[in-house]
């Protein structure tokens, strides 16, 4: 398979992948809601619940959009997704840390690290999407880090919704069918 081919049958199998922002833009809202109702000095274990909430909220979305997720033989752009996941998972050797000597940083390093592996998805989509979203993630979370003191969890997630439901709008809009010549291809139905 050429390079064009596996990044048109990833696109196709994952269907153009808006479940990866789809359950950012709601795991992230919902931490950003409970910042309003859970006491402050719980906030960093509701942003912790709701981060690794992302994986099966994520599968569950993916599979009700028919999405495949799974590392694939025949396609290594599959494998190159997972990997980068798990490159951007291993910010938590940072993150316990900052946690336990630093809390008030912890969401900026939750909110800004994870969009880490957004690069790679940009350059697996051939699409600057990914670039856009880790640079909003880092204007957004830093912006509301420093104005909104008195509740830095709530905004910062707020902030990465934000940034999720752009990256949503910008795939949503792509045309795939034009770019890969996916008229015919019964797969992207």
């Amino acid at each position: 398979m050429t390079f064009e081919e596996m990044q048109k049958d990833f696109i196709v199998r994952r269907k153009g992948s808006l479940a990866l922002p789809l359950t950012g833009m709601i795991v992230y809202t919902a931490a950003a809601v409970a910042s309003l109702f859970v006491d402050a000095r719980l906030h960093n274990l509701v942003l912790t619940i709701c981060f690794w909430a992302i994986l099966p909220v994520g599968l569950l979305l993916g599979r009700l959009r028919g999405e495949e997720m799974r590392s694939r033989a025949d396609n290594p752009l599959f494998d190159l997704s997972a990997k980068a996941r798990v490159m951007a998972l291993a910010t938590w050797a940072i993150h316990i840390p900052v946690w336990l000597y630093a809390p008030t940083l912890f969401p900026l390093t939750v909110g800004i690290a994870f969009a880490l592996h957004w690069i790679v998805f940009s350059w697996t989509l051939g699409h600057p999407v990914g670039f856009v979203h880790l640079g909003l993630r880092i204007v957004f979370v830093l912006s509301v880090w420093h104005l909104f003191p008195a509740n830095r969890m709530g905004a910062v997630s707020a902030g990465v919704a934000l940034a999720y439901a752009i990256s949503l709008a910008q795939l949503s809009m792509i045309d795939w069918r034009a770019r890969f010549g996916l008229k015919q291809d019964p797969r992207w139905a």
